[in-house]
């Protein structure tokens, strides 16, 4: 276990708000471009890093729509902080804890689906949960792992 998870489920410990639950996801969501920015020799990495940018923009929005803005985000220190020696593992590991990573957003956004008030909200947590989802069924072929859905798109 690299230890990715634990780190994860620590951002959502102390969110008891809207606000306090949406900012943890956008830090992940953040943290998870960087992440795929960061691994080298993944040909899938680079698009799933663009996308991951487009679910912490979809956070963002969220964010404002309370009138929070998001005042921090995530940058190198916290990528390390959350998967420390991620840009000097090699293919194998960088794609086990990308797996890691990807389950822990996913059980997060589980966790704001059951905590969320704002339920219009929600929509937006699904598109990005089943984005997740896709990314960890590439993942895991890229491991040669069964996959845990056979209904995935493959894109062109």
């Amino acid at each position: 276990m690299t230890g990715v998870s634990e780190r994860v489920a620590a951002r959502y410990v102390g969110a008891r708000t809207d606000a306090g639950l949406l900012r943890a996801a956008l830090h992940v969501e953040e943290v998870s471009a960087l992440a795929y920015g960061a691994v080298r020799g993944v040909a899938f990495a680079p698009g799933f890093a663009a996308q991951e940018h487009e679910h912490a923009e979809a956070f963002e929005t969220l964010l404002q729509a309370l009138t929070v803005p998001a005042r921090e985000h995530a940058g190198r220190a916290e990528l390390n902080d959350l998967m420390p020696g991620l840009r000097g593992m090699g293919r194998r590991e960088a794609l086990e804890s990308l797996e890691a990573l990807e389950q822990a957003a996913i059980a997060g956004h589980q966790l704001l689906g059951r905590r969320l008030r704002a339920l219009e909200a929600l929509r937006t947590v699904a598109a990005v949960s089943g984005g997740a989802a896709q990314h960890l069924v590439v993942i895991r072929a890229a491991l040669d792992r069964a996959p845990l859905s056979k209904a995935f798109e493959r894109g062109s």
